[in-house]
């Protein structure tokens, strides 16, 4: 398929958090076919909570470690979920 925004170059299939998106090489262009952001944003929100809890039990004998981790996560200046789907492309 030709990319619908430049329409010269063929679209790549990229497979992030195990969706197929379709790229532009050229303009950079990422296209979602139906269904596929609920399916990636799913995905991260797993990936976070995987790691929250393996944290958790890594810290139960150092809880301060874990304390700063969530002093961090916090502090940290909040995105929007989009803000965070996009970064996944970088």
């Amino acid at each position: 398929m030709k990319c619908p925004r430049c329409g010269n170059v063929e679209l790549l299939e990229v497979n992030k958090y195990g969706v197929l998106v379709d790229v532009c090489p050229s303009c950079g262009g990422i296209w979602l076919d139906k269904g596929e952001l609920s399916k990636i944003i799913e995905a991260m929100r797993r990936a976070e909570s995987s790691l929250d809890d393996e944290l958790r039990s890594i810290t139960r004998e150092h809880p301060d470690v874990y304390r700063k981790y969530e002093e961090y996560k916090y502090k940290k200046k909040k995105k929007s979920i989009f803000g965070e789907l996009f970064d996944i492309f970088d």
